[in-house]
């Protein structure tokens, strides 16, 4: 079989010469197409040929009208697809995809016999023309369109005859009736028939295609195919016998309603595939995301090894599509980059992002561009999207500097704009976390080892903050950070989530120095992906970070956190307190939002509780470190929460002034004493 695999892809090349000139992402795709094109042409002639024999042209002249609805109903089914992805091995998924096309296909047969499969073969004819318009618009190898036919067409014809004849063979006669137990033998035969026969039609093919993954077909990935082939047939086929018998033409409503009931539950199950697809995707790059990040904490300080890393994990981040990391040589005032420059591309036989793009993503006032609906390479119309990311860090008095990017330039897709930047913006950002680490251990090479290790952490910490708080139009937001000492093992984040949420997260962990600011940058880290994967369940968000932080470190340290979740629209907040400071609702009255399980890093196998509140127009919400009360005056006085509300039910014009207001007021108590503990404090206004 290897060898003949290897024969089939000399062929196709030798067929298709232009497809050498593809990404190689669609020279494999069209490899493996033209596999089960070759295999499975002889059954698209069989089936043609005999179907020919054996159609009752009377028969389709007197259902025309049925038939006309059938072919419209399975056409838009076969359109609409569930797909089901089947993991064979860690590195190998075969996406099963089928649709309830087949259950009409079968009921069809029951009632009119094999006459009326001369609809699937007009359905696949219509298909195939459709699918050639849409890959000459994007200028995609013909053989997708060979395969397409032959399998939508050939193979499923063959089945379905195959089906008939032990239909007829065991006494089965049509139309289907079911007068006595002895009637469904003949039926539940050709359902059988129809679930299996596949198996052994595509079971060359698919062993050739699992070889082109690099996959053998061992015994186990065999029961696989066998297994998810019957099972799909099984779960849905057999309702064809109820449907069929349905049928009466002195009343033809009620089966046809039952086949619109039919493509109502095609359509749902396919809004729950794509759903899941898309869900299962994000989750994949979640897990890169966090690969890449604990290669690049471990990697040498230097960033010699940067490139390796992204190389390793990140190659296959968008299989697709041409993603491009770029380091520049100089930062935008002509200092000279501290780490090694390169440009890592993933995907070949794509043409180089032009340099204009990078001199327009450095010049840019957004950290983010989207260019929607751009000419791809190949492409002879508009339809994808391209995406341009700064790498950012901080140098010296807190000046951002942006140097390199990300560029993305997507295939079309499903996945909107607002789903995929996110995804890109965490790996900028891990990047730009890498190379200032880089810089600073540039710097630290100048200095005593003690100032050395304070700087480095101290600009971490500031590199995980966020670059600017949120705009809207509804909501009025403000946050600082006051570190006593060039370390802060505070910090607090604004985490962009889906469908117009917005996730609000203030943290304090237990120690001070360089240690804690390390272990804050692995707690924002874990909290703030899981938060991502999670934007409906902050208290099983914590949950998981608390699994990690204990799995990744040794230390005694532990983590306070106040995390919660508010929709934008509603004013909804749903919130979990890991043992920290209460946050207080301002709502003419003071709502207290205390703790919901203790800090994490403290114990394994625990659970926050959520809890959810209204926000009202004109309310606020004050979340704040333990900085803020326990700030004591030379008397050793604490500045207290009491001192602090008086001032958050004042009325200020913005969140800014509130949260000045508060710090001011906490230094002109302090009066020139030492600060003593980190300084947090967040407030959010809703506006209207």
């Amino acid at each position: 079989m290897h060898q003949l695999t290897q024969q089939l892809r000399q062929l196709t090349i030798q067929l298709f010469p232009a497809l050498k000139k593809r990404p190689a992402n669609l020279q494999e795709m069209g490899h493996m197409a033209m596999t089960y094109a070759y295999f499975l042409f002889p059954f698209l002639i069989v089936a043609t040929v005999w179907l020919w024999l054996v159609t009752d042209w009377s028969v389709i002249v007197a259902n025309w009208g049925i038939l006309l609805f059938l072919l419209i109903l399975i056409s838009l089914l076969d359109q609409r697809p569930f797909i089901l992805p089947v993991s064979l091995t860690e590195n190998l998924t075969l996406p099963f995809s089928t649709s309830l096309s087949g259950l009409l296909s079968m009921t069809m047969l029951l009632i009119f016999g094999p006459s009326a499969l001369w609809i699937i073969w007009i359905v696949a004819l219509g298909a195939a023309v459709q699918s050639g318009w849409q890959n000459q618009r994007q200028n995609l190898p013909f053989l997708f369109i060979i395969n397409d036919f032959i399998q939508a067409c050939g193979t499923s014809i063959f089945i379905l005859l195959v089906a008939d004849t032990v239909f007829t063979a065991t006494g089965g006669s049509y139309p289907f009736e079911a007068n006595n137990l002895a009637a469904w033998l003949p039926a539940v035969l050709g359902i059988l028939a129809l679930s299996t026969t596949p198996l052994i039609v595509y079971f060359l093919p698919t062993w050739s295609v699992t070889i082109q993954t690099g996959q053998p077909l061992n015994r186990q990935t065999l029961f696989q195919l066998i297994g998810v082939g019957v099972l799909l047939s099984l779960l849905s086929v057999p309702f064809a016998l109820p449907l069929a018998l349905a049928y009466d033409t002195h009343n033809l409503p009620v089966f046809i309603s039952l086949c619109l009931a039919v493509a109502f539950a095609n359509m749902l199950a396919y809004f729950l595939s794509q759903f899941n697809i898309l869900t299962q995707t994000r989750s994949k790059e979640l897990r890169k995301l966090e690969n890449l990040g604990e290669a690049l904490i471990t990697a040498p300080a230097d960033g010699s090894t940067i490139e390796a890393a992204l190389t390793e994990h990140v190659s296959d981040l968008f299989p697709n599509d041409q993603l491009v990391i770029r380091l520049f040589n100089n930062l935008a005032d002509g200092t000279e980059a501290a780490w090694p420059t390169f440009t890592l591309e993933t995907a070949v036989n794509w043409p180089p992002a032009p340099e204009a793009l990078w001199q327009r993503i450095r010049n840019a006032q957004e950290n983010s561009l989207v260019d929607r609906n751009v000419q791809l390479p190949g492409q002879k119309t508009a339809s994808g999207h391209r995406f341009l990311v700064k790498i950012l860090i901080s140098g010296e008095a807190e000046v951002v500097h942006c140097v390199g990017g990300v560029y993305l330039q997507r295939m079309p897709s499903r996945r909107t704009p607002s789903q995929l930047l996110p995804t890109l913006q965490e790996l900028a950002s891990q990047i730009g976390s890498a190379l200032y680490r880089a810089q600073t251990h540039q710097e630290t090479l100048q200095r005593q080892k003690m100032a050395q290790e304070l700087a480095f952490a101290g600009r971490i910490q500031q590199s995980f903050l966020p670059n600017q708080i949120p705009q809207h139009p509804n909501w009025d937001f403000a946050a600082t950070l006051i570190p006593a000492r060039q370390t802060s093992g505070d910090f607090y984040d604004f985490v962009p989530l889906e469908d117009g949420r917005l996730g609000l997260i203030v943290a304090d962990v237990a120690d001070k120095g360089t240690g804690a600011a390390l272990y804050m940058a692995l707690s924002r880290t874990l909290i703030r992906t899981y938060a991502m994967q999670f934007p409906d369940a902050p208290g099983k968000a914590l949950q998981l970070a608390n699994e990690r932080i204990l799995t990744d470190t040794e230390s005694d340290q532990f983590v306070t956190v106040f995390y919660g979740v508010l929709d934008l629209g509603n004013g909804r907040f749903t919130y979990a307190n890991a043992g920290h400071n209460p946050t207080f609702h301002i709502n003419g009255s003071v709502q207290s939002l205390a703790k919901t399980g203790i800090p994490l890093g403290m114990f394994e196998g625990m659970d926050w509780q959520q809890e959810t509140i209204q926000i009202g127009v004109g309310d606020s919400l004050i979340l704040y470190s333990d900085g803020v009360p326990e700030a004591q005056n030379e008397q050793q006085d604490e500045f207290g929460e009491d001192r602090m509300l008086a001032i958050a039910q004042q009325s200020f014009a913005t969140a800014t002034e509130l949260q000045n207001e508060i710090a001011e007021a906490v230094r002109r108590f302090v009066d020139g004493a030492p600060q003593f503990d980190d300084i947090t404090l967040m407030v959010a206004n809703r506006l209207k």
